[in-house]
């Protein structure tokens, strides 16, 4: 069976540069294997934060037009200010490791 995209293996270490230039199937099962830390909602479009490996990753999900799209962040600073005007309940526990 021939694979069309290029895949990691699910236990390769994914990093940010390999990240993004990946084709988005790759891009989405990084994230799958990541961990979620964070939520908030802007109108309709839901902002999901994800710990992949040693970076992360901002996942844009709008539901009407089944559009997303991915930014990564290096370090968690980076993206922190986006989620401290969120409602609490809007954010989940977020855990440095």
């Amino acid at each position: 069976m021939a694979c069309f995209v290029h895949c990691l293996p699910d236990e390769a270490t994914m990093t940010i540069k390999k990240f993004i230039e990946a084709p988005e199937i790759a891009r989405i099962k990084a994230i799958w294997r990541g961990k979620l830390v964070a939520e908030r909602h802007q109108q309709d479009i839901t902002y999901r934060l994800f710990k992949v490996d040693d970076f992360y990753v901002e996942a844009r999900i709008t539901p009407l037009s089944f559009t997303r799209h991915f930014t990564a962040y290096a370090t968690l600073e980076e993206i922190i200010p986006l989620y401290a005007d969120a409602p609490s309940n809007d954010i989940c526990t977020i855990e440095v490791s």
